[in-house]
Order: structure tokens, then C-alpha cells, then sequence
């Protein structure tokens, strides 16, 4: 629907206007508010109310000063309307002197008229409806005895009892106004509707958007440029002032009128890492501006990890934080801070320590406290698995690789592990074949899948985790050093668990706990006593040896007590050294002892090479070329 205002001077206008809106063949698509007033009674409305308005002379003047943001449309006066006048004044009149007075340009066409009708003529066009008295009143003084004019004009000469004629519209005219209505109100509606488009595009992308003029002022932007920028203010600035950082790409796209894109730079004063791409705008041939887009990297890899993490049928995700960590020794909470302190940064970490020391819940810790926490965090034993199954595990590969590769290939644990923590177990297990390829993953930020010619770009942290020192590893040759240089930045040793203070007990009751939840069962009573035993036991095998101790003592308990007989049954378990020690004692009776044994007794062997050892039970286990936890048991046995 169309919104025209009439504004009309005499109702027989009012009454042609209605006729040709009745027979216009757009009539239902307009809606026309008709009304009778002149110039001084132009009424107030609300902007938008109308589409457009359609008025006379001086009341179109006033309208479009008034109404600036609504088409204004003039009833022009044709050459018809003009013959039409004169001659009614001709015949009223007789005039031998007409003064034409009125509003445009299109008054002097009378002259040319006027010619045929043998009659002299004399143009007065007044700028403003006020200068109208002024003007007749000249037009009178030179001679003039009628008047043609508009009906402003006319309403002054019938004041001063002056002869005049109005030139009134005809329906052509009326035509002619409402068909340039319609056709400028469905112009500015499609430039309203591209205008939104555009403003619809640029506001609602995820990308920085810029506009900046050949001058070099801003001229449109988006909130995204915005917020990438700290919510300074940018619109009408010079680009070099509030952003610098893109007036030299500016200036190189204007000067060469090529456009420049895949520059990475980071925004001063945050952390935005974006690509800015920058293209000149060309119109009649000019370079009129040029337009920057800004991508937010970090977004663009977040949204691919997402992807690649939808394309993975298996989900990786750290369960344990610092919060799971049992205990209570200073030592630990020492290691805590130290794992805390790596966390914030994206470093990569290598976590040292003994068989069951809680390597991979500090790992999963870390990750869970770092800003990937987010992302994936995905765990590989590298003693697991065999050379060739590690390097597809880790890499990934194509279909058709090699003979058994599964349909469509498949993703590589670098892959899966993008924007996340890869944690990588028994590292020093790892031949120096695949530690070639895993350097150089680690040094381009880049995998190749088995089989493929293209490399995939990944962000991963490396988390990896031993039992045995890579350093000498590397001194033997069995450890690539430059590796050991990209693994080993940040270090974490775990303190074995003997080494833990009164741990020991608590991480007992925690897991004790736990089994009885799992198996279902009442929490069994303790024995006074019974956990001194701990203090006195080597734990060889650390958390990992605690946990199946805990299992033992669970099944060998007494009713619903674990009594200091069934902890130490299950610290001690019969192993084949002590039946070997009962069968030499068998033939030492039974006169079959050996010969070289000598004088010396078990007891002052042991003693022997503890002092020997300085106190070192493990130095002196191995000395004596036993377990370390046979050494305890004799020392058990002989209350050393």
C-alpha cells in the first residue's frame, strides 16, 4: 500500500484528484488522503504517516522544508493549463497588459504563449509566498490590468480588487504527479530493502567488517570491528588514528589498487590474533575507499576443533582435577603449585616419576586447569603398542595406505586431540623411527596421515609422562635429544609414595572406601594398630601397588574387620623366593648346604650391605641381588 497526501488549493481539484485515483490502474495499491487548504494551513503529521506528498507551487516549497525525510511530488503546470488561463482572461478581461505571477520556473513559458494571443506579458516569479503583494504591486506600477497566477497569487489580487485568473491543474497533471509518486516510493522502498541487506550483511557476520573512504576516514563498521577494538570509538576518524596497525595495508591497496588478503597480525592491546584481508572499492573508474575483513582466528579454530571433534566417533575428555588429588603431605601440595604454575601456560609439559605414582591424573589435572580445557584431552600408552599401530594411532591414515585400513580412513590422535592436550604415556618407549615424525609435528604444527600427499594444521599441547630418564636415554642414543628438547620444557617429578609422609594412610582409607562402593559392601572395621604397617612397607609399585594391597586385604579381612595379621598377609603375599628359602633351609638340615656359603649368617649379610649402602635399601637390595621388597621382608623377619 502507497501513502499519498494531497494537499490541494480549491476543491474542484480535490474532485479531479479522487477521479483519477478511482481510475488509476494501481488504485488498490493507493491509499490518498485528499485536503483543501492553502499555503498558510499546512498541516502537522507524523514522518511516517505518508509515503509521499503531492502538492502546488508555494505549498510544495513549505512541504519539502518541513517534511525533508517524505517525498515531496509538484503538481506542475503544464503548457495546457497555461493556454487554458489565458485564454479565460482574454475573455474576461480583455487585458492588453497580463501579469503572470507564480511559483517556478515553468511561469516563463507564458511568454511563447502569450505571442498567439497577440497580448504583452510581464513574469513575476516571487521565491517565498510572502513576496506576492510586493510583486503584483510592481506588476501594477508597470502597466499590467490582469493577473495569471497560482491561487495564492490570486487570493492577494482579490484583495486589492485586481483582475485575476487562477491556473487551475488539470487530470493529465494529476496523472502525471501520482504516477511519479508511485514510481519514487517503490524506488525508495528498494533502496530501503537493499540498504537493509547490506546492513543486515555486514552487521550480523562474524567477521570484522570496515569501510574506509579514499581519505582515509572510517566510514562504516561493525560491531565486530568494535569489540575486536576495546569499543573504541571508530565511525568519522582517521583510520591512522584508531587503527594504525591497518594504515599501511591501507595505504598499499590505494596506492595500487590490488587487493591484499592472509595477513595475520595480532590487535595491540589484547589477545585477538585475526587474518585481515583489504579490497579496493572502485566506482566511474576511481578508487572510491577500500574495504577491510578482519576473521578472528582463534573462533575460526575453535569452530574446526568442534567439526573435526563431530567427525571422531570417539570422545576424549580429562575427568580428574587438582580437587581428586588425595593427600595431605606438603610434598604433594608443593607439586600441585608447580602443576598449577604449568597449567597457565602452553608449554609443553613431561611429568617424571616412578610406576603408579598418578602420572595421568596430573596430566588430566593440568588440562583441566589450562585455557584448553575446552578441548579434547586424549591419552596413548606408547608401550602398548607395537611400532607400525603406534604410528597409524598417532597419525592417522588414508584408505588404501596399507593392506587392512578401514573404509574412508582414519583420523590420528593429533587430529583428534586439535585445540586440546595430547597425552603421551611411556614416551621413552617410543622408537626413534616415529620420534623423527613426532619432532617434526611438534616443530611444523603439522600432520601428515599415512598414505596422504597433504598435511593437516594442528594445535595440540603435549603432555607426556615416564619412568625412566630421557636425558640418559638420549646419552645412550636411544632418545632423539632434540626431541628431548621439545618434550622436556617444563618438568613435574612426582615424589614416589613412600616418600609421602602420612599419604600413605589416607589414600588406604580412600581406597578402601571406594572398592566397598564398588563391590557393594560395608566398610570394614580396623584393627588399633594395623596401619603402622604401611610406614614399614617399601611400595614399590606405588599407588598402583597400594591399590591391589587394598583389594587383598579386603578379601582377607576377619568377618568385618581387617586385623594387623590380614594387612600383613596382604603386604606380604608368598612369592617364589620364599620357597626357595625353605628349600635350602630343607637340604641345610638335611646336610646338603653349600658349601661356599660360609660362617656369615642372612642377618649380618643384610646388615653388611646396608652399612655398606650407607642405608640405602635399594642400592643394598640390588647389591645383594634381590628385590627390594625382599630385602624389607627378611629385615621384617629379622626386626632389623
Amino acid at each position: 500500500m502507497i501513502r499519498l497526501l494531497f494537499i490541494v488549493p480549491y476543491p474542484e481539484l480535490r474532485e479531479k484528484v479522487e477521479h483519477v485515483i478511482s481510475h488509476h490502474p494501481e488504485k488498490k495499491r493507493l491509499n490518498a488522503d485528499i485536503r483543501v487548504m492553502t499555503v498558510e494551513d499546512t498541516p502537522d503529521f507524523p514522518a511516517d504517516e505518508y509515503d509521499a506528498i503531492i502538492a502546488r507551487g508555494y505549498t510544495a516549497q513549505k512541504t519539502v522544508a518541513k517534511y525533508k525525510q517524505v517525498p515531496t511530488i509538484g503538481l506542475s503546470i503544464s503548457g495546457y493549463d497555461m493556454v487554458r488561463a489565458i485564454s479565460e482572461c482574454c475573455e474576461m478581461y480583455h487585458p492588453k497588459k497580463v501579469a503572470v505571477l507564480g511559483f517556478g520556473g515553468q511561469m516563463y513559458e507564458v511568454k511563447n504563449i502569450c505571442r498567439f494571443f497577440k497580448i504583452d506579458v510581464e513574469v513575476h516569479a516571487p521565491v517565498r509566498h510572502e513576496e506576492l503583494p510586493a510583486k503584483l504591486d510592481q506588476a501594477i506600477a508597470a502597466g499590467c490590468d490582469a493577473l495569471i497566477g497560482g491561487y495564492s497569487a490570486n487570493i492577494v489580487a482579490r484583495q486589492k480588487d485586481f483582475p485575476a485568473v487562477v491556473i487551475r491543474t488539470g487530470e493529465d497533471t494529476v496523472l502525471q504527479a501520482v504516477d511519479e509518486a508511485i514510481h519514487t516510493v517503490d524506488q525508495i522502498r528498494h533502496q530501503r530493502i537493499i540498504s537493509q541487506m547490506y546492513k543486515t550483511i555486514i552487521y550480523s557476520s562474524k567477521d570484522g567488517l570496515l569501510y574506509v573512504d579514499a581519505a582515509g576516514v572510517i566510514q562504516v563498521r561493525n560491531r565486530v570491528i568494535r569489540q575486536m577494538n576495546g569499543d573504541i570509538s571508530l565511525m568519522d576518524r582517521p583510520l591512522k588514528q584508531a587503527l594504525p596497525y591497518l594504515y599501511k595495508m591501507f595505504r598499499c591497496v590505494i596506492t595500487s589498487g590490488q587487493e591484499e588478503s592472509g595477513r595475520i597480525l595480532t590487535i595491540p592491546g589484547t589477545r585477538v590474533t585475526v587474518s585481515v584481508s583489504c579490497t579496493p572499492v572502485i566506482a566511474n573508474k576511481e578508487i572510491s575507499g577500500v574495504v577491510f575483513f578482519l576473521s578472528d582466528i582463534t573462533m575460526i579454530q575453535n569452530l574446526e576443533s568442534q567439526i573435526r571433534r563431530k567427525l571422531s566417533e570417539r570422545g576424549f575428555q580429562a575427568k580428574y582435577t587438582f580437587q581428586d588429588i588425595i593427600h595431605q603431605s606438603r610434598v604433594i601440595d608443593q607439586t600441585i603449585e608447580t602443576a598449577r604454575r604449568y597449567a597457565a601456560s602452553d608449554s609443553n609439559v613431561i611429568i617424571v616419576g616412578e610406576t603408579g605414582t598418578g602420572k595421568e591424573l596430573f596430566a588430566q589435572s593440568i588440562h583441566n586447569s589450562s585455557s584448553r580445557k575446552n578441548g579434547p584431552f586424549v591419552a596413548i600408552n606408547c608401550a602398548a603398542l607395537p611400532e607400525n599401530l603406534l604410528e597409524s594411532e598417532l597419525f592417522g591414515y588414508v584408505e588404501g595406505a596399507f593392506t587392512g585400513t578401514s573404509k574412508g580412513g582414519k583420523m590420528g590422535l593429533f587430529e583428534q586431540a586439535h585445540g586440546g592436550t595430547l597425552f603421551l604415556d611411556e614416551v621413552g618407549e617410543i622408537s626413534t623411527s616415529i620420534q623423527s615424525k613426532l619432532l617434526r609435528v611438534l616443530q611444523e604444527r603439522q600432520v601428515r596421515r599415512i598414505g596422504d600427499n597433504k598435511v593437516i594444521d594442528v594445535n595440540v599441547r603435549i603432555i607426556s609422562a615416564t619412568n625412566k630418564s630421557i636425558s640418559k636415554l638420549s646419552d645412550q642414543g636411544m632418545f632423539r635429544r632434540d626431541l628431548v628438547y621439545r618434550l622436556d620444557v617444563l618438568r613435574l617429578f612426582l615424589p614416589p609414595l613412600r616418600e609421602r609422609e602420612n599419604d600413605v594412610e589416607l589414600l588406604f582409607l580412600h581406597l578402601l572406601q571406594a572398592q566397598c562402593r564398588e563391590t557393594r559392601t560395608p566398610l570394614p572395621r580396623l584393627e588399633p594398630g594395623a596401619l603402622s604397617l604401611l610406614h614399614q612397607y617399601p611400595f614399590i609399585g606405588n599407588i598402583r601397588e597400594l591399590k591391589n594391597m587394598v583389594e587383598r586385604a579386603g578379601v582377607l579381612k576377619t568377618g568385618d574387620i581387617i586385623t594387623k595379621k590380614n594387612l600383613q598377609d596382604a603386604l606380604y603375599p608368598p612369592d617364589l623366593d620364599m620357597a626357595a628359602e625353605s628349600g635350602a633351609a630343607f637340604m641345610a638340615a638335611a646336610g646338603e648346604g653349600t658349601p661356599d656359603r660360609g660362617p656369615v649368617s642372612e642377618p649380618e649379610k643384610l646388615r653388611q650391605a646396608l652399612e655398606q649402602c650407607n642405608g640405602n635399601r635399594t642400592r643394598a637390595a640390588r647389591l645383594l641381588g634381590m628385590d627390594r621388597s625382599t630385602l624389607w621382608r627378611k629385615m621384617q623377619k629379622y626386626q632389623m
